[in-house]
């Protein structure tokens, strides 16, 4: 990492200076709240960058990442979700981040995250995909949960089928190598896209917790009222956001609602910048500040600071995206599957995968398999492997399954 004394430049003091932060003053968060916060991230992002620190700015609605594109290498959410649902490294603590990234994107009670959890794990023996449609499979055990919040909790799931499983393995480490912006506006609904940030940054907690990682300098999130909300949840879990805001992790959050931010969240940031507007409105001293200011805060020290954010120009370059998408249910590889399914009895995706391996480029198994199940022709329920009391992922196909080859079940 950066040296923590890396100055960043974000513009000019009222008596004409050059206004700077250092790393440490990111390091226990940084809030950005107010009108015109989420222009000030692109700001950020280009400064953080300019400065020489690996910079990961998160773009919930898609508005700032056309402006430092030309700067900062862009992706597509297409191009990393695949991999952001994938457990494969430190797989305990992923799967329960899942879990948690899932409960705080759809307000879930902690009850409803303890059952995701569950289900996460037993993804995880089998280095799967946590996807929406995977994990609404499984919630449909009966020993997963009962009555109607079963069956709210299925709902929400199935409604995230927007997530596409497109993209490329491994993407999230490569996205991170160095600075880059991250367009989530493709994910599909604001509910999905809200969802797709949660499960990267999932991700990249267990890849730092794992080890053998080397995380980005500083990461900024856009429309952080979206994700880290005051939630109206009753026994809501905090354990996403807690991981989140004590990873040894340099992180801006800009919100145009001042007060939209999960207060818990609020008390864990060392440092704000209050736009003119939030400022003016707390009327917390004779100062007006005029719309072009901003107001930065540090209460650890009691030091506080009127700044005007500095020009730069905006620059859009292209985007990358994910990989074609895995063949369609009537491609060579996809009915091998679904005739391995139909033929035998107690299939799990392990097995499947190990099988076809020795025909076919195993990745490309892998994602032909979890695109099938997300389009609803496998379905997936909780078995026991024999001998062993392991809970594993047992397979079938649905009929949208056996309409593709053409036959019934027999």
């Amino acid at each position: 990492m950066s040296s923590a004394t890396t100055r960043v430049w974000l513009g000019f003091t009222r008596v004409g200076g050059r206004f700077e932060v250092t790393l440490d003053d990111l390091r226990g968060g940084m809030a950005v709240l107010g009108q015109g916060a989420n222009l000030v991230a692109p700001l950020v992002a280009y400064a953080c960058d300019q400065a020489g620190l690996r910079t990961l700015l998160l773009d919930m609605d898609g508005r700032v990442s056309p402006m430092v594109s030309g700067y900062i290498d862009r992706y597509d959410a297409s191009f990393f979700i695949y991999d952001s649902m994938r457990i494969e490294e430190n797989p305990v603590a992923h799967a329960q981040l899942l879990a948690g990234a899932y409960s705080t994107a759809l307000d879930l009670s902690f009850e409803q995250e303890a059952s995701l959890n569950a289900i996460a794990q037993i993804i995880a023996n089998e280095g799967g995909v946590a996807s929406p449609s995977s994990l609404a499979d499984l919630i449909q055990s009966p020993d997963a949960a009962r009555g109607r919040a079963v069956d709210r909790l299925r709902a929400r799931l199935e409604a995230l089928r927007s997530l596409n499983l497109v993209g490329e393995k491994g993407a999230v480490r490569k996205v991170v190598g160095k600075s880059a912006v991250l367009n989530f506006r493709s994910a599909g609904s604001p509910e999905a896209a809200e969802t797709a940030v949660a499960l990267f940054l999932a991700k990249l907690l267990a890849m730092m917790d794992g080890g053998d990682f080397e995380a980005p300098d500083v990461v900024i999130l856009t429309e952080a009222n979206r994700l880290f909300k005051d939630r109206p949840v009753f026994r809501k879990s905090q354990r996403f956001l807690t991981a989140f805001v004590s990873a040894p992790l340099p992180k801006v959050f800009a919100s145009d609602a001042a007060y939209g931010l999960d207060k818990d969240y609020l008390d864990t940031c060392a440092v704000r910048v209050l736009s003119s507007a939030a400022w003016n409105e707390s009327g917390r001293s004779g100062l007006v500040l005029t719309p072009n200011m901003f107001m930065f805060q540090n209460p650890t020290y009691g030091s506080s600071e009127v700044f005007v954010p500095r020009e730069f120009e905006p620059r859009s370059g292209e985007s990358r995206t994910g990989a074609p998408s895995a063949p369609s249910a009537e491609g060579e590889l996809a009915k091998r599957i679904l005739e391995e399914i139909a033929g035998y009895e107690g299939a799990t995706r392990a097995s499947l995968v190990s099988f076809l391996s020795a025909e076919f480029d195993p990745d490309l198994v892998e994602k032909t398999f979890d695109r099938l199940q997300s389009e609803g022709h496998i379905a997936v329920a909780r078995t026991e492997r024999p001998g062993s009391g392991r809970t594993m992922q047992g397979l079938s196909l649905t009929e949208k399954g056996w309409a593709v080859l053409g036959r019934r079940p027999s």
